[in-house]
């Protein structure tokens, strides 16, 4: 899942950071000097989190991979949440908004999955077991 995460991450980031006016236009946001650089800006620290993520993805204690899904899925909730506020209560998001909340809710799904403790296991595995 972090794995996903880190390669939509560099995608939007990549995506922010060299065609901003295109990636603003993409969620029908206004283009001005001001909102073009800030997308830059917000393209690179998308693009460095989905590296530090990239990273980050074959921790080997157990303590930290769990800290950082916790942390992961925290801000995909945020992530809906700031996505729903743009869309409907400042009308920022214009279009396709509703493609940042189905990434939003896919990886908070996925994450809330992994910290529920439950494991899926084949038949053969339960087999082994007996």
């Amino acid at each position: 899942m972090s794995t996903l995460n880190a390669v939509v991450l560099a995608a939007f980031g990549v995506m922010f950071l060299a065609l901003p006016e295109f990636s603003l236009e993409l969620f029908g946001v206004e283009t001005y000097t001001a909102t073009i650089f800030v997308a830059r800006f917000f393209g690179a620290a998308l693009a460095l989190a989905g590296m530090v993520l990239w990273m980050a993805k074959d921790l080997g204690d157990a303590r930290a991979a769990k800290t950082l899904t916790i942390m992961l899925l925290a801000g995909s909730v945020i992530g809906f949440i700031l996505t729903l506020v743009g869309m409907v209560g400042v009308d920022v998001i214009r279009a396709n908004g509703w493609i940042l909340l189905v990434i939003h809710i896919i990886f908070a799904l996925g994450y809330g999955y992994m910290l529920s403790g439950v494991t899926i296991v084949t038949k053969t595995q339960q087999q082994r077991q007996y």
